[in-house]
């Protein structure tokens, strides 16, 4: 419930990367998305951050909602290793709507397909070969992820398909950042609650008598068109 949470907010925030940065590249104003897309950077790691406090102690939040035992204790394991993926979640999505905005979209696609293999490999490692547990899938998952934000990054940085609309870091980012960040958290709660009903009902599994089976048939539910 809680990742659901923080996916529906970091989505919905990045869209206003996608309005704002689609406006300007239709204005011809490129050095302006490199701009927005900083201030969104800070504005997505800063709420991230925030975010992940509650990642922390999910444990206590799942027992006082009257979770079982064994679901609190496996839920904050799993969270602990999630929040450096929380953290770079904030970060791709951000440069992803950047790159959407200026039509590049195949790049961004054979980087998500390469990391996917690799996330793969390195899943079946640490959880079948060194049997690291729910732990070890959660770290996994929270370094794919960084190694997708690195290659995005530099993708950006030294593409020169970027080179008229990032032209490096700058201090006008964190101007208009109060104003940038009511569209950002207006857009963020439209598309979170899309996506926290589907977790509510994720929560109300925990109550049935056979949790764990009963969170199955919601994500075979969930799957199925």
């Amino acid at each position: 419930g809680i990742q659901g949470l923080a996916y529906g907010i970091m989505l919905g925030m990045s869209t206003a990367v996608q309005t704002v940065c689609g406006q300007a590249y239709g204005a011809r104003r490129y050095r302006a998305m490199g701009v927005v897309c900083q201030r969104a950077l800070v504005l997505q790691f800063v709420t991230a951050v925030a975010i992940a406090f509650f990642y922390w102690y999910s444990g206590p939040f799942l027992r006082l909602i009257g979770q079982a035992e064994d679901v609190a204790v496996a839920g904050q394991l799993y969270a602990h290793g999630l929040v450096p993926q929380l953290l770079a979640f904030a970060l791709f999505c951000p440069m992803q709507r950047f790159l959407q905005a200026q039509n590049i979209v195949n790049p961004v696609a054979y980087m998500v397909l390469a990391v996917l293999v690799f996330h793969i490999f390195i899943s079946w490692l640490a959880v079948f070969v060194l049997s690291f547990g729910l732990l070890g899938a959660a770290l996994t998952l929270s370094f794919s992820w960084w190694v997708l934000v690195a290659l995005t990054w530099a993708y950006i940085i030294w593409s020169p398909t970027c080179k008229e609309t990032w032209t490096g870091l700058s201090m006008l980012a964190f101007r208009g950042l109060w104003g940038y960040a009511k569209l950002a958290f207006a857009s963020a709660v439209m598309l979170a609650l899309e996506v926290w009903y589907v977790q509510g009902f994720v929560l109300l599994t925990g109550f049935l008598p056979n949790s764990e089976i009963a969170l199955d048939s919601l994500s075979i539910w969930y799957s199925t068109p």
